[in-house]
C-alpha cells in the first residue's frame, strides 16, 4: 500500500470515528488534497489543498467543534503516517489560513481547547 492510500485511509478513519459528528471531522478527507505537499511529492501546496485548509477553519468555530477537531486529528496522528513534520507545521501559513488547532496537535490537551485559543 502507497504512502497515499494509507494517507487516505487514515484520513478516512478519523472522520467515521468522529464523536460527536462536527463538521470540522468530516472534512478531514479534504486534507487528501495536500497530500502531495505533506508527503513531500510536491514543493508547495495547491489551491484545491488550501481551500480544503479554509474549510476546516471555517467549520471549527466553536469550543466543541475546535476541540473535536484536536481530538480527530490526534486519532489521524499524521507525524506517523509520513507526514513531513515540517510541512505540516508551514501549511497552514502557505495557504494563509489560521487553524483553529495545529494538523500535529501533539501537546495539546484538546479537552482543555477554549474558543479564542486559535484566535
Amino acid at each position: 500500500m502507497g504512502l497515499y492510500s494509507v494517507f487516505w485511509a487514515v484520513i478516512l478513519l478519523a472522520s467515521a470515528n468522529s464523536v460527536h459528528g462536527s463538521d470540522a471531522c468530516t472534512g478531514l478527507p479534504g486534507l487528501l488534497n495536500c497530500a502531495p505537499f505533506l508527503l513531500g511529492s510536491v514543493s508547495s501546496p495547491d489551491a484545491k489543498c488550501c481551500k480544503s485548509l479554509k474549510w476546516l477553519s471555517q467549520h471549527a468555530i466553536n469550543r466543541e467543534d475546535k476541540r473535536e477537531l484536536c481530538k480527530c486529528l490526534k486519532i489521524e496522528d499524521l507525524k506517523h503516517k509520513g507526514v513531513i513534520l515540517d510541512r505540516a507545521k508551514a501549511l497552514p501559513r502557505l495557504c494563509k489560513v489560521q487553524l483553529p488547532v495545529p494538523l500535529i496537535p501533539d501537546n495539546i490537551d484538546c479537552d482543555k481547547i477554549k474558543v479564542a485559543d486559535a484566535e
